[in-house]
């Protein structure tokens, strides 16, 4: 069980979901307290699709069982000129949504564009800058973690400012 060392929730608990093709993090935020538990799981290479999205939506279930947030917000990821990779992220997301209504909960879901204006002020932002500021508002040290962790307490960071929780 993941939840040992958290502290009760003292205000609405939000899991911020950053889908990935290799790697896929989530980030619960405290709305209150800024308390924040963060995870991901790196896809192998050699597991087909079906394999990496069980694989996500057991990791996200897991995470739901253990935390319990109130509601949950995913990133809708930016789509290249490379379909394949557009239509595995969006199977990647569908499962995390999948995995949170089976728990009941609502998803909320917001660009990339949105989260970078909401994290940083500015909507062209990049990843080292949504760090930066994710890193300073919930006073972390995210040194050693790929980009997708800070990702991910963005969406949750985005979502507490959008909806003012």
């Amino acid at each position: 069980m993941l939840r040992e060392f958290w502290a009760p929730a003292k205000g609405m608990l939000i899991l911020g979901i950053d889908p990935g093709s290799s790697i896929t993090a989530c980030g619960l935020v405290d709305s209150q307290s800024k308390q924040t538990f963060f995870n991901y799981i790196k896809l192998k290479k050699n597991l087909n699709q079906n394999e990496k999205l069980y694989s996500v939506y057991k990791f996200i279930l897991r995470v739901l069982k253990d935390f319990q947030p109130q509601e949950v917000a995913i990133e809708t990821p930016f789509y290249s000129v490379n379909i394949q990779s557009a239509m595995l992220l969006s199977e990647i997301k569908a499962a995390s949504i999948i995995a949170a209504k089976e728990e009941g909960l609502d998803v909320f879901q917001y660009t990339p564009r949105e989260i970078k204006q909401a994290i940083c002020g500015y909507g062209a932002a990049d990843k080292n800058q949504i760090k930066f500021v994710v890193e300073k508002t919930l006073k972390i040290n995210l040194k050693e973690m790929p980009f997708d962790v800070s990702d991910a307490l963005a969406v949750a960071l985005t979502h507490i400012y959008t909806k003012h929780l």
